[in-house]
């Protein structure tokens, strides 16, 4: 008990328990050495001083002994995604009309008038005398006389004709009917059909198509 330190009130007594605060306590000579000994025992030490962070260098985080990177996501605005989707159609409308062209003979009286063709129709530059109605008939009747009445509007000089299927708003078989027309006049008829178009509003609409036909070659010249 002789290291017990009792610490002592102002009059004498010793401090009671149980007040909630204490009272400062005065460092001894004991005190006075022990931090006299680690004042000298650091003296030698030297505060190392942490390296400056260049904040115009980027940092990477690390995992391991590896770093992760990670690349930019690409570009997916709607924007983007509306060129995109342009561009493939016009690529497929390129493909189209690339196949059909390819189609073409090398010749002079092959290639395609001034202006819209369409657009002289219009204006009486190209006369449609000649068409054919398709309505009532099934897929098989209709594309047997489809080749007879083009070629026969050809022999006669015509240079575009009508053909008139039918919008389907009154018949379920109109719109299969016009699609297969339409596949006719595009891959079989080629050797006749120059081009097609759906027929101007006063003409039947989209109920028809207009056909440009090939001119007939001219005869073999007498030997």
């Amino acid at each position: 008990m002789a290291d017990v330190k009792v610490v002592r009130t102002r009059g004498g007594g010793p401090a009671k328990a149980g007040t909630g605060r204490e009272r400062p306590v005065s460092v001894g000579p004991a005190d006075d050495g022990e931090a006299e000994l680690f004042r000298r025992a650091m003296a030698g030490v030297k505060t190392l001083s942490a390296p400056p962070v260049d904040a115009a260098k980027p940092t990477t985080a690390r995992t391991g002994a590896c770093t992760q990177v990670q690349p930019p996501p690409p570009p997916t605005s709607g924007a983007d995604r509306e060129a995109a989707e342009l561009f493939l159609q016009e690529i497929g409308r390129l493909k189209l009309e690339t196949k059909f062209a390819d189609s073409l003979p090398a010749d002079e009286e092959l290639k395609p008038l001034s202006g819209n063709r369409l657009r002289q129709v219009k204006q009486g530059v190209i006369a449609v005398t000649h068409q054919l109605d398709l309505h009532g008939l099934t897929r098989e009747e209709a594309l047997a006389a489809l080749p007879r009445f083009l070629n026969t509007a050809r022999r006669k000089g015509q240079k575009a004709a009508l053909v008139i299927t039918g919008k389907g708003i009154n018949s379920p078989g109109e719109p299969v009917l016009q699609q297969a027309v339409a596949s006719w006049l595009r891959d079989a008829g080629r050797e006749t059909v120059l081009e097609f178009a759906p027929a101007p509003r006063e003409m039947g609409g989209s109920g028809a198509f207009v056909v440009f036909l090939r001119p007939l070659p001219e005869p073999p010249a007498a030997a």
